[in-house]
């Protein structure tokens, strides 16, 4: 049995369907011999009687009166019995002499009544299976009736078919039954080995057991990946998970046969919009349970048409944050240096004021530095997220290198609410990069000048940045990946892309406005639930 195991699925397809097959073939045959054994063993007993009672009536017996003319009835029982292919005939009269038999020396003998006595007493017609004639046969049994009105029994006349004759038919039809059967299992062998191949053409020519192992081998591989691979078909029902996507989407870990559609996690606009695709690949970004989640969908095909969608779900949270913070490190690692240049210069200009003894200089120049100082930390003063201070702080710094007017709005007011860190981060990506975009559109004018604002209310944040520069010739390009009106260098055309990014990702707006020679750039998005106290 084990051995038997051990065989490949082709051996095992083969056998199990011509065992199958043999099994029916020779169920049915055996049916059948049955069936036409019982028929032949009737149709025996039906003849035997009826030649029984034919010969019974037969004029010459009838009307004889007697059964003394042996000859007579011999010559009639060799005739009956050449034309109806009856085995034998034996007639005896009343008393029990044999007037007929198949074996010449026995006629004029007696015989005593036995299986026949009923037909010479009651005159009953019957059947009976004997062996005392030759060899084991059916006979039929008959009474002889004689005379014309006061009709009496004058003899019995019993008609013989041996069983060795039914038993070669059936015999015959047994050797037709056994080429049949053997032409069936023939047949059956080339159909159990096509279908074979062509299940294991289906299975790629994988044994069982290595599909089993390729199965666990996946999910082991796809179990340890930090990526969340969804897999669905058309209609959005999920056909698989990993952990991984478990996690990131919160699905139930049985969502096997139960219909769970991917749409209940992340709109079917998105995984359908052509228009977020590069090289052929559809992405965005979504937030579930607090992070940041690149999706990238890729088409499922089946047969040349498509059949469903694959998609690749990772965390960019951490990345995110990291990415912003080194843009704020690199900020201010710009700004101190540009800050340690000026200081060295403001400290070349006190010295050679104090060479000349004008004190009076010095005193304005200190007291210029301090009123700088003073004006951030005004300016910051309802600034209490830390992270987004130290980046104003920079950007601050930035401006005023380039000589740049850049004003926070004594109305600003932004409280720590301990915000999830994705919404901090997508918050700093948001003002970098609008502040950065206003510094270069401002950098060739006269009287450059750059205004911020931030403030939350109702549950909603709204970001102004404001700047006199020249604006945008198309107001409508300006947030596509890779549009810049600076330079055509492969790192322009990202800032104002990642603003609308991120404000879409946290189901924010943005508006942009062209007024008195001013740009403005107005974003809103909702703060409920995403803070603390929120």
């Amino acid at each position: 049995m084990q051995r038997f195991l051990e065989v490949s699925l082709e051996t095992k397809i083969n056998g199990i369907l011509l065992g199958v097959i043999t099994l029916i073939v020779v169920s049915l045959s055996v049916f059948y011999l049955y069936h036409s054994s019982q028929e032949y063993y009737g149709n025996a007993e039906r003849l035997t009687l009826q030649s029984a009672k034919t010969i019974s009536f037969l004029p010459s017996l009838v009307n004889g009166g007697d059964l003394e003319d042996n000859e007579t009835v011999q010559t009639i029982a060799n005739q009956y019995i050449f034309e109806n292919d009856m085995n034998f005939v034996i007639i005896k009269d009343r008393e029990g002499m044999i007037v007929s038999h198949p074996i010449a020396s026995r006629i004029g003998t007696y015989e005593a009544y036995d299986e026949d006595g009923k037909a010479r007493i009651f005159g009953a017609y019957s059947i009976d299976y004997t062996d005392q004639y030759i060899e084991p046969a059916i006979i039929g049994i008959a009474p002889i009736y004689a005379g014309d009105e006061a009709r009496q029994i004058s003899g019995v006349v019993k008609v013989g078919y041996f069983q060795s004759s039914i038993i070669d038919k059936i015999i015959d039809k047994l050797y037709q039954l056994i080429i049949i059967s053997a032409a069936f299992i023939f047949i059956s062998f080339f159909i159990s080995r096509w279908f074979g191949n062509y299940i294991k053409s289906e299975t790629l020519g994988y044994e069982p057991k290595e599909i089993t192992m390729i199965l666990k081998n996946r999910e082991n591989i796809f179990s340890s990946l930090d990526e969340g691979i969804v897999a669905s078909d058309l209609e959005g029902n999920i056909i698989y998970l990993n952990d991984a996507a478990i996690s990131y989407l919160d699905a139930p870990a049985d969502y096997e046969g139960r219909n769970v559609s991917i749409n209940a996690y992340i709109s079917e606009k998105l995984i359908r919009d052509d228009s977020r695709s590069y090289n052929g690949v559809k992405y965005f970004e979504i937030q579930r349970n607090g992070k940041e989640i690149v999706t990238i969908v890729n088409d499922l095909y089946e047969k040349g048409e498509i059949a469903g969608h694959v998609l690749i779900l990772r965390d960019m949270t951490e990345m995110s944050e990291l990415a912003n913070k080194l843009s704020v490190v690199e900020s201010l690692f710009d700004d101190l240096r540009a800050q340690s240049h000026e200081y060295k210069n403001r400290l070349h200009l006190i010295s050679g004021l104090l060479e000349m003894e004008r004190f009076q200089s010095i005193r304005e120049v200190l007291n210029e530095e301090i009123d700088s100082l003073d004006l951030y930390q005004k300016n910051l003063k309802n600034i209490e997220e830390d992270h987004i201070k130290a980046l104003l702080i920079a950007k601050m710094n930035k401006a005023a290198e380039k000589r740049i007017d850049f004003v926070i709005d004594k109305e600003s007011h932004f409280e720590d609410m301990n915000y999830e860190r994705v919404v901090v981060n997508s918050l700093i990506t948001i003002i970098s990069n609008l502040i950065d975009n206003a510094i270069e559109a401002v950098g060739r004018e006269g009287h450059p000048k750059i205004l911020f604002y931030i403030d939350h209310f109702d549950g909603w944040l709204e970001i102004v940045v404001e700047d006199n520069g020249p604006g945008f010739k198309d107001k409508d390009q300006i947030f596509k990946k890779g549009y810049s009106t600076k330079g055509t260098e492969s790192e322009r055309g990202y800032g104002l892309y990642n603003v609308i990014a991120n404000v879409e990702l946290m189901n924010g707006y943005i508006d942009v406005e062209r007024n008195n020679d001013r740009t403005r750039f107005t974003v809103e998005i909702p703060l409920s639930g995403r803070g603390g106290e929120a």
